[in-house]
């Protein structure tokens, strides 16, 4: 075995019996702990050179990345640093991706020695196994959003995410009204109880959340005026939690139902059921307003006639609730409410809305394609992309051109055509 000593401080290189070299080095005590470091090579001049920039990081006082840290608690530390910084609802999905996905995935692996092949063979085989491509991208865009932070804190070298590519997806196809389809719903949608929330989503294109966020407060009739200010969602309890408790109470329904009535095993299934809600209140989610998606959604938009007619049309029909209501009512100041004055349910409002499209025989969209509707209506009549970015509260304009640049070409032809009229007789 060939061996050569440093002096001391510089470490040493040998090479093992199977060929490799490995080079070592005593960094002294860092923080109450001997760190010793060492690196690996095909050749001597590589684990030279890597000593050499070992010692050149703890010259100029870079932290060494902890060798026995993993994915998976690294993954932790960040998802917990991060739970204040991010929308609940958006921390939700991140701590789903790196629960359901990251985790199982690529958790056991140390956090500094992840490899674009490892991260990549974890790719395919999780495709293969039946993860979709959707969910693979976005576990990967987490996970290049958390190595850029471990890049940061000196714990990685550098972000192995940016350099694998996720499974191809195909994207959702955006599927607006047409204009005429439009009008039908906004006159179908007259004296509904969410014609309102269907006006401000078609005409202004706001988002199902920033609708139910409103409050009176945030409109402004005499200048024509509505300001975004907060959505409203449902987010937070504890969603691991909750799953053994949702498949425990499908399974107490169908055994009540089953049970013969009035027998000592219906009552005592009941009472089961009844412990299980108790129990369900503790972790479930609740609804809660928050920030809206980014600093571009907090916006105020200029509201044309359409929507200031519906809106005033609803301040009616809730005063008149509120009187029905009497003392049960509940002032919250939301501009959609219960009969008795409480936020809306987001799923209630999409059942809804998807009973009165069939109702106006209408196709069988989205409520977030009337945000679609109104880009494309804007487009159609020659909006420029800046106001209709603002208007939509989008973070970047590109973020506006690229979702919706199947409208574009007619645009283009429009101007040429207009073009061709100016610098022709």
């Amino acid at each position: 075995m060939n061996t050569h000593r440093r002096g001391r401080g510089e470490g040493s290189i040998t090479q093992r019996p199977d060929g490799r070299w490995v080079g070592r080095v005593d960094l002294g005590w860092q923080e109450g702990t001997r760190r010793r470091k060492a690196v690996y090579g095909q050749t001597r001049r590589e684990v030279a050179d890597k000593l050499t920039t070992v010692l050149r990081g703890v010259q100029q006082g870079a932290t060494l990345p902890d060798e026995r840290q993993t994915v998976s608690q690294f993954l932790t530390r960040w998802l917990d640093e991060k739970r204040t910084r991010l929308r609940p609802r958006a921390w939700a999905t991140y701590e789903q991706a790196v629960r359901l996905h990251l985790i199982p995935g690529i958790g056991r692996i140390a956090l500094a020695r992840l490899t674009p092949a490892q991260l990549d063979t974890w790719f395919r085989e999780h495709q293969q196994h039946g993860a979709s491509p959707r969910a693979i991208r976005y576990a990967r865009s987490v996970l290049r959003a958390a190595l850029n932070q471990a890049r940061r804190w000196g714990a990685v070298s550098q972000n192995v995410a940016e350099l694998v590519d996720a499974p191809r997806h195909q994207a959702r196809e955006i599927q607006p009204l047409t204009p005429e389809q439009a009008r039908t719903l906004l006159e179908a949608a007259k004296g509904h109880r969410l014609g309102g929330v269907i006006s401000v989503a078609t005409a202004l294109g706001l988002r199902l959340g920033e609708a139910l966020g409103l409050r009176w407060a945030d409109v402004d009739f005499d200048a024509g005026t509505l300001r975004v200010k907060q959505a409203l969602e449902r987010s937070g309890g504890d969603s691991a939690a909750r799953r053994p408790l949702i498949v425990e109470r499908r399974e107490l329904r169908k055994r009540i139902e089953a049970a013969p009535k009035r027998s000592a095993e219906r009552r005592e299934l009941r009472a089961r059921l009844e412990a299980l809600h108790a129990r369900w209140r503790t972790v479930r989610t609740t609804l809660k307003t928050t920030e809206p998606k980014s600093m571009r959604s907090r916006r105020l938009i200029r509201m044309p006639a359409v929507v200031v007619a519906a809106l005033k049309a609803h301040r009616t029909r809730q005063l008149e609730d509120r009187l029905a209501a009497g003392g049960v009512w509940n002032e919250s100041g939301f501009v959609f409410t219960s009969p008795i004055g409480t936020a809306l349910e987001p799923r209630n409002v999409t059942r809804e809305f998807h009973a009165l499209l069939a109702g106006a025989e209408l196709p069988a969209v989205r409520f977030h394609d009337l945000r679609h509707t109104a880009a494309t209506l804007l487009l159609a009549q020659g909006v420029d992309p800046r106001t209709i970015m603002e208007t939509l509260g989008h973070s970047q304009i590109s973020l506006t051109l690229n979702t919706y640049s199947h409208v574009l070409p007619a645009l283009q032809a429009d101007a040429a055509a207009k073009l061709d009229a100016i610098l022709t007789r």
